[in-house]
């Protein structure tokens, strides 16, 4: 899976994200995934898809799903996620503490998006419903 710059998307990590604990396979807190990428400067999309996220590259799936808006997508940008969880739900980050939303690390890559430079960016898989473990009195409604 190449894209344009060249750089191919793949399971291979650079030694500084490694350090950090980003490797494929890595199980990190969306809030943590969302400091390292704004701290290291990469961008970090959210799949709710395993099979999309394992079978395609970004740039595949970001002209597979050009003009749809992103919110609709079987895939996000984690700043976006966050935004619009956070203004839907102003207790979305309190909900975060008792119920932590742990990303699945799946690829790394590199993309031109018209700024003359390539992003590195990150995949993610997002957990199933089923997957989290939700105490009976975490979302109670009394």
């Amino acid at each position: 899976m190449v894209n344009p710059t060249g750089i191919p998307e793949g399971t291979v990590f650079p030694l500084e994200l490694e350090r950090l604990g980003i490797a494929s396979g890595a199980k990190i807190d969306i809030r943590e995934l969302d400091g390292m990428g704004k701290r290291q400067k990469f961008h970090v999309y959210l799949y709710f898809e395993e099979s999309l996220a394992v079978s395609s590259t970004l740039e595949e799936d970001l002209q597979e799903y050009r003009g749809i808006p992103d919110l609709e997508r079987p895939f996000v940008r984690l700043d976006t996620f966050l935004k619009f969880a956070t203004e839907s739900n102003p207790l979305f980050t309190q909900c975060l503490d008792e119920l932590p939303l742990v990303v699945e690390v799946i690829a790394y890559g590199e993309i031109e998006m018209g700024g003359g430079k390539p992003i590195a960016y990150i995949k993610g898989l997002m957990p199933f419903l089923d997957e989290l473990a939700i105490d009976e009195d975490t979302f109670s409604m009394s």
